[in-house]
């Protein structure tokens, strides 16, 4: 065993020196009087937080029997932050579950990690069930999610995709100061397996950095006030709100741009689209802006955008040459420089010309 990938999952490496995911309860006990017999110790404290790299005793979840429920706590090392908050009318803010393939190019084959997303400014109390290969329901996990922020709960083999995608999770939204005090949620999902078998189903998010299945489990728009005491009383006796899931919209890649309808502004600085700028080379930080321009022009055609203003920044001119150039390869936009009073010298407008359908 190498390292610990997610709460019940480590990484094994076999005869050839790769490393495969393998569930805990997998693992074959080995004689005591190994040195390595330590980590299958009959009575193993909790998971301590670690950094993945030095196992010790203290570091390995509890192993369950194959007939008890694996309900592990989210640690804070498997809580990420999300690299965007950015949200729009078709990615509302609430709470969503995400299978990411890690195999980007292979969508549709490998493992897949599963995490819970909090795309809110609420704290968020969790736990997640989902259906046994044995029947019944099986705890998972539970724990608390920071507000803009995905906790990773497992990572799900091809075959456990009969039963992970079906099950529950209860939700209670808190935070320092709030506007109301909300009921809680219990929000249900049924996914069949055969979605996961296409790769149109793995959509690109802005609040996630590759291409994932998501679910939309529950909008905080959707939400339910509680209005006073009596209210809180009657809901506890009776059976507490059932929301059901659905796809989330997949966002275009322009998306979070757009300023008004069929028009877009994209910030081309580079501190405005990667976060480890300070460590860029030059050719990198061009290399990344362009990348990011094309993505966007792409998007915007499909999408039939009619305007789009990047704004490059003044500078030596390398990028504003560059970003001219590509446009040069596209036959169905003009461009100029944006609006001198609004930009400066530091734009450039491109209008889109669609054919009539």
């Amino acid at each position: 065993m190498k390292r610990i990938i997610r709460p019940g999952i480590v990484a094994v490496e076999i005869e050839d020196g790769f490393e495969i995911p393998t569930a805990i309860n997998d693992l074959v006990k080995i004689e005591e009087t190994s040195p390595a017999a330590r980590f299958f110790a009959d009575e193993m404290p909790p998971m301590a937080q670690t950094n993945n790299e030095n196992i010790t005793e203290s570091s390995i979840p509890t192993a369950f029997p194959d007939d008890e429920p694996n309900f592990l706590s989210t640690q804070e090392s498997f809580i990420e932050k999300l690299p965007s908050t950015r949200t729009s009318s078709t990615t509302p803010e609430g709470i969503y579950l995400a299978f990411i393939p890690q195999d980007q190019k292979l969508l549709i084959t490998g493992y897949l990690d599963l995490s819970l997303i909090n795309l809110s400014n609420y704290d968020v109390l969790y736990t997640f069930f989902h259906k046994s290969s044995k029947g019944g329901y099986l705890g998972k996990d539970y724990g608390s999610i920071p507000p803009y922020s995905k906790a990773n709960i497992d990572v799900v083999q091809r075959e456990e995709l009969e039963y992970v995608p079906n099950g529950m999770v209860q939700l209670l939204f808190t935070k320092d100061v709030m506007p109301y005090i909300w009921f809680p949620v219990t929000a249900s999902f049924h996914i069949k397996p055969v979605k996961f078998i296409k790769e149109d189903n793995y959509k690109s998010y802005s609040f996630l950095q590759n291409k994932a299945f998501v679910y939309l489990l529950t909008a905080i728009k959707g939400l339910k006030p509680v209005g006073n005491l009596e209210e809180l009383q009657k809901f506890e006796e009776d059976t507490p709100i059932l929301t059901t899931s659905k796809v989330a919209e997949s966002e275009s890649f322009i998306t979070p741009h757009k300023v008004g309808r069929g028009e877009a502004i994209v910030d081309l600085h580079i501190e405005a689209i990667a976060e480890d700028y300070k460590t860029l080379s030059p050719d990198q930080m061009l290399h990344i802006q362009l990348a990011y321009f094309t993505r966007c022009m792409e998007a915007a055609i499909l999408d039939k955008y009619y305007k789009v203003t990047f704004i490059h920044g003044v500078g030596n001119g390398v990028l504003k040459n560059a970003l001219r150039e590509k446009l040069k390869e596209y036959s169905n936009v003009y461009f100029q420089p944006a609006p001198f009073a609004r930009f400066g010298m530091g734009a450039i407008e491109v209008m889109i010309m669609h054919p009539k359908e």
